[in-house]
């Protein structure tokens, strides 16, 4: 019905925008068709959109859809590749994931296993620039959705089947070095100390103590994070008494750094680039992140999640 939102919202997002829409404008046009992203073309009502919506992740539903690729919906398929060469992947993809929701998980570590990581055994093999280039670029464009994985699979501690759970232990530490991330330090920065200060005084990410309309405000913190993260995140499990994490969080961060100087051994050029490139545009990418997200911390009361949020609206990601 409403062709003007983002062109790459899900469709439950345009559900619920055109559900909002026609609310709208309902009183000046009171008779308008059924929406065109209701499948079963029922009146958008309330009751029908949060049932529609219900459906969409409910995997005994008709109108149940596993996300299989973060750039299209099967609505955007032409129907020969979704019949013969989508659906096969996809009912085979189900039978590997732990839900059949987690499909899109499996297409992207097979697309990195496929691409990331034979570009980066070729570059180290024989180095040139374009190659060099095209690599960081691609890596660059990759990091953000597999961070996303990442954050998935730490919360839910895996991704894959039982019967998977080896290589779901696995494939963490082929491509975390790739994508600019030092071995399971994500996971002790976001999980176990990240959401525990939540953003408060006590966040070494915090941007509360910033203003965050100042330039060199911006740059001591993202440079802070950059250069100092090695070590104060070990730091701060050792004030908290969490003598174990602190010494695992200690020998992550220097056991990739030694990994990345041993590469460099073999070949300087293409550690740059493979690795050394997409660590700092890793850091830097999550610091310019988390001040976005995290733009509104109250003073008064940091540790409220309704106080520090905000929504943002018709955009394909919306945080708080």
């Amino acid at each position: 019905m409403i062709s003007h939102f983002h062109p790459f919202l899900t469709q439950p997002d345009l559900v619920v925008l055109n559900n909002l829409s026609r609310d709208i404008h309902k009183a000046n046009k009171p008779e308008l068709p059924p929406s065109q992203d209701d499948p079963k073309g029922d009146p958008p009502d309330d009751t029908t959109t949060v049932q529609l919506l219900n459906n969409f992740n409910d995997e005994a539903s008709e109108n149940f859809q596993p996300t299989v690729f973060t750039g299209w919906d099967e609505k955007d398929i032409p129907k020969p590749i979704l019949r013969y060469l989508v659906q096969p992947y996809t009912s085979w993809a189900k039978r590997i994931v732990r839900r059949p929701t987690d499909v899109v998980f499996l297409t992207h570590i097979l697309l990195y296993l496929t691409t990331s990581v034979p570009s980066a055994l070729y570059l180290f093999y024989h180095f040139s620039w374009p190659h060099a280039i095209f690599h960081w670029v691609m890596q660059g464009w990759y990091c953000g959705s597999f961070t996303l994985m990442l954050h998935n699979h730490i919360h839910n501690n895996g991704l894959l089947a039982s019967k998977y759970t080896r290589f779901d232990q696995v494939w963490p530490y082929i491509l975390e070095p790739l994508m600019g991330h030092t071995w399971d330090s994500y996971y002790y920065h976001h999980v176990k100390h990240h959401h525990v200060e939540n953003n408060g005084p006590g966040d070494l990410s915090s941007t509360i103590r910033y203003q965050r309309d100042e330039l060199l405000h911006f740059l001591h913190y993202v440079g802070r994070f950059v250069a100092l993260i090695w070590i104060e995140l070990p730091l701060y499990f050792w004030r908290k008494n969490k003598k174990s994490l602190a010494w695992r969080t200690l020998a992550s961060e220097l056991s990739s750094y030694a990994f990345i100087g041993l590469m460099a051994t073999w070949n300087l050029r293409a550690t740059i680039f493979a690795l050394v490139v997409p660590l700092v545009q890793m850091r830097i990418g999550m610091m310019v992140g988390n001040w976005g997200q995290h733009a509104l911390v109250d003073e008064v009361e940091p540790d409220s999640d309704f106080r520090s949020s905000i929504t943002l609206i018709d955009v394909p990601v919306s945080g708080a």
